[in-house]
Order: structure tokens, then C-alpha cells, then sequence
């Protein structure tokens, strides 16, 4: 860091008058090695002015490699476990329930994991908050209220399930009992759908102009109303070579925003409100991550598996994972960062203006034995819901409670 030019004049070395005149030029001297000092540490330290700028009318919130130091702010994490749902043991081992892609929860605290092995009965799965198991629906098969693979799955406030189903091209909503309430046809292959507070629907779909996924807001019948965001996926064809990562394309909606993430244009989300106008942009520094070693793994081994993908390992890994937000609106984004200390995978913490708060250890978001999968977790009723695979392969859902200090 440059220092202002007054402080880079020579220092006084010879005062032949050693009374008022030489006290008066120490006095400076010590004065500018204070100032000096100060300037160096803010230089090192956390800022607690935040740093903005306007591009197009949009405020983008300029956060750095280190948290910024907010007043009354917390930015210390605490997890405490709460229940495990060790499904090797013998009260779970005869659900069926075999290799679970995700969990998510209600409002209750009641816990839901959708199934992703497609030789099983049903595919969706819900425990109470204790980890009792309740029921399983939503029957694999092609007719009628059934499904063949769920992409998504969201708990609305009214205890309702909506599920999607890329594969069949439809949405399924289940009520509180796990009974149909409405399914609809698309006609167009919806990886995820979301319903808004405005009647609105947002969801990813597949897309040919170019080649890639689109995140689009709908109608209540499912008609296109806007596409907010793109991940070009031209490149990616049999023949070439492919990076062996899922693309980092999240997503999600908390409260009256829309939070997007893409790789392509780096470290940087984007906050829509509802009707899909563009809010703010979060922006971050970061230092791109090595590609980890398991991965690496697992990219050589599946390129092994299946040559005409043309798989191989990246050099690093993108700038994030995925995010979640919780309770109090923060937004917690994983990076593939690990810390030192416990090696778990660090989250950069915002607040809800967009500001870096905190930066916490709280290991990976989801799958993380199925590195080539999308990690991904959810936070709500003061908990953290993560759901992991133990070194023998089987799964289990830890629930943490969180504190903030």
C-alpha cells in the first residue's frame, strides 16, 4: 500500500540545536511513525467501512478476501448436534431407502429426503424432527401422481410438498398428508420449481438457444414470463474435453429475493426481488481453491467408466459450491476452501445487505462422498441440516442446532 507523500519525506537526521527545535522535530517524528503504524494495520485488518459501487443503477457490494467488522454484528457460528439419522441402522434399513439426494424440512421440523437410486419403490421419505420415521410417497412409475426422478423438492408454509420432475416433464404438489393436491404438465424438461409468494413460479430448464440451462420466472400455468439467468453449456458435448465438476449454477429464494450464482461470471450473486428485477450484486475476491484429491478421484475413475464423456480434473476448483440462507436471512455460501485446523469446507457468511460477516468452518453442504453430485444443504428452525455419506458408503442426516455469538 502506497503511503500519502507527506509521510514519505526524509526523516530529520541532523538537529545541531538540541533544545525546543529538537524536541519539536522528535515530537513529529514519533507523530509520523503513529500514523504510519495505524495506516499498516488497516491495511492488514477487517474494514468496517464497506466498500460500494453503482453499475447500471445496481449497488454492488465490493466484500474482500477477509470479513468486514460490523458493530453488534455476529460472526462466530456454534453447532451443536441435535439428531443423526444413521440410515444403516436397523430401524431405517428396511424403508428402501438407499442413496438420498438431498433433505430438506418443513416448518415443524419435520425432515424430508428425496431418494435418488432409481431401482427404489418410492422416492420421497419423511421423519419427524426426532428422526421417527412417518411415511414414504411419491411411488416411482410413469402414471399418474407418480415420479421418476425428483430434481427438486419445496415445503411451503402450508405444510405442502411441490415436487418436480424433470424426467416426466411435471410437477406434482402433495398436501400436508402426502395425498395429491394438483399435477401439472410442462412441456418443457423443469430441472427445479419454486413457487412465489406473488403466484409466480421460478424454475431451471433445459435449453437449446444456445445449448445450456435457463433459470426463468413462469405463470401459474407454467408459461415463461422472463429468463433472469444463463449457464452456457455449448462446449460441454461428447468428444470434448469436460471439466469433471457440476457446473456451479445455484439458486434459491428466501423471503421476497432471488439469489443467483454462476461460475462464468465468477464470484458474484445476484439479488432479484420477486418480479425478477435485478436488486444488488454481492461481489467477492477469493483465491481459487486446488481441486481436491477426491475428487480427482473420482473424475479419473468415472472417466474410466465412460471414455466418450472425455472427463478430466481441473486444475482448481470454481469460486463456490452452493448457498443456503437461514432463520435471520443470512446467506451462507460454501467455497471449496478448506480450514486448516478441522478441514472442513468454509462458508462465507453475508448479511442481508449483501455485506461479508463471518467466515465458518461447517464442513460440506451435502453429498460430499458423491463428489461428482451438487453439494448442498438447508438451514431452518435454528437448525443446520446436513446430509452425509460415512466412510462404508451409507447415509445419514445430521442436525445441528445453531448459535450465533
Amino acid at each position: 500500500m502506497g503511503l500519502p507523500k507527506p509521510l514519505l519525506r526524509a526523516w530529520p537526521h541532523d538537529h545541531k540545536d538540541a533544545g525546543y527545535g529538537g524536541k519539536e522535530a522528535s515530537l513529529k517524528k514519533l507523530v509520523c511513525i503513529l500514523l504510519v503504524a495505524g495506516l499498516l494495520s488497516s491495511c492488514g485488518g477487517r474494514k468496517s467501512r464497506v466498500d460500494k459501487v453503482t453499475e447500471d443503477g445496481i449497488e454492488v457490494v465490493l466484500n474482500h478476501l477477509e470479513p468486514y467488522k460490523i458493530k453488534g454484528e455476529a460472526s462466530r457460528l456454534i453447532l451443536k448436534e441435535d439428531v443423526r439419522l444413521d440410515l444403516e441402522k436397523s430401524e431405517y434399513s428396511g424403508l428402501g431407502l438407499k442413496e438420498p439426494f438431498f433433505a430438506e424440512a418443513d416448518g415443524e421440523g419435520n425432515i424430508y429426503l428425496v431418494e435418488f437410486y432409481q431401482d427404489s419403490e418410492y422416492l420421497l421419505y419423511k421423519f419427524a424432527g426426532d428422526g421417527k420415521f412417518l411415511k414414504r410417497f411419491g411411488k416411482k412409475g410413469q402414471g399418474p401422481g407418480e415420479l421418476q426422478w425428483v430434481s427438486a423438492l419445496v415445503v411451503e408454509p402450508n405444510g405442502h410438498v411441490l415436487v418436480s420432475d424433470m424426467g416426466l416433464g411435471k410437477v406434482i404438489e402433495f398436501d400436508g398428508e402426502a395425498n395429491i393436491a394438483k399435477e401439472t404438465k410442462v412441456n418443457y424438461a423443469l430441472r427445479e420449481v419454486v413457487p412465489l409468494k406473488n403466484g409466480h413460479y421460478l424454475g431451471r430448464k433445459n435449453a437449446s438457444d444456445p445449448r445450456g440451462m435457463a433459470l426463468c420466472l413462469f405463470d401459474a400455468d407454467f408459461n415463461e414470463l422472463k429468463r433472469l439467468d444463463f449457464v452456457d453449456m455449448s462446449d460441454i458435448a461428447p468428444g470434448k474435453r469436460t471439466p469433471g465438476t457440476i457446473m456451479a449454477f445455484p439458486w434459491l429464494v428466501a423471503g421476497d429475493r432471488i439469489y443467483i450464482g454462476n461460475e462464468q461470471r465468477g464470484y458474484d450473486i445476484w439479488v432479484y426481488d420477486l418480479d425478477g428485477q435485478l436488486v444488488r450484486k454481492i461481489r467477492k475476491e477469493f483465491k481459487p481453491a486446488p481441486y481436491p484429491e477426491e475428487f480427482k478421484k473420482q473424475t479419473e475413475e468415472l472417466a474410466a467408466r465412460q471414455p466418450a464423456l472425455n472427463l478430466y480434473a481441473r486444475s482448481d476448483t470454481p469460486p463456490f459450491n452452493s448457498f443456503f440462507t437461514d432463520d435471520e436471512g443470512r446467506l451462507l455460501v460454501m467455497t471449496y476452501e478448506r480450514d486448516q485446523n478441522t478441514g472442513d469446507y468454509i462458508h462465507d457468511v453475508y448479511d442481508k445487505d449483501g455485506v461479508l460477516i463471518a467466515r465458518v468452518p461447517i464442513g460440506a453442504s451435502g453429498i460430499l462422498a458423491r463428489a461428482l453430485n451438487p453439494l448442498r444443504a438447508t438451514a431452518k428452525n435454528g437448525r443446520y441440516y446436513r446430509l452425509v455419506f460415512k466412510e462404508n458408503g451409507y447415509p445419514e442426516v445430521i442436525v445441528y442446532r445453531m448459535a450465533w455469538d
